[in-house]
């Protein structure tokens, strides 16, 4: 079982102990960069604000600079599917109201002409049950 952490209340023996495991957390992110051929970057900061960095290959900036362009990458693919998904709920909206106000020079036929009445009809029946329920007689 993994053992209790505890923060030190002394602030000698909390710098003393943070000297000792820097080193090991350092050597450890150097292991998982070089077993694994992957970019880490580290920032430390010790108990009395000394900043520690670590990046194998190059500098930690440029490790943090591409996680925020990644960031920000995902960010406009999402903007983009969510431009897309409103463009369709308009084109949507857009094609409903063209049922409401059709364009009378593209009726050609009897059963188009009766097809559009009864879109409106079950529209007004829509509109006359919702005023009922907001205004009972």
């Amino acid at each position: 079982m993994a053992e209790k952490m505890k923060r030190s209340g002394n602030s000698r023996s909390r710098r003393m102990t943070y000297v000792k495991r820097k080193e090991s957390v350092l050597k450890q992110a150097a292991e998982l960069s070089m077993l694994y051929h992957i970019d880490v970057g580290l920032m430390m900061f010790s108990p009395t604000g000394q900043f520690t960095s670590f990046a194998h290959k190059g500098r930690v900036e440029d490790i943090f600079l591409r996680y925020l362009d990644h960031n920000d990458e995902h960010k406009e693919c999402a903007l983009e599917r969510k431009l897309a998904d409103l463009n369709w709920k308009k084109y949507e909206a857009e094609d409903k109201m063209r049922s409401y106000n059709p364009d009378m020079t593209k009726i050609l036929t009897i059963s188009e002409a009766d097809l559009h009445q009864q879109f409106v009809m079950d529209a007004i029946l829509r509109i006359e049950k919702l005023k009922m329920s907001i205004f009972p007689l």
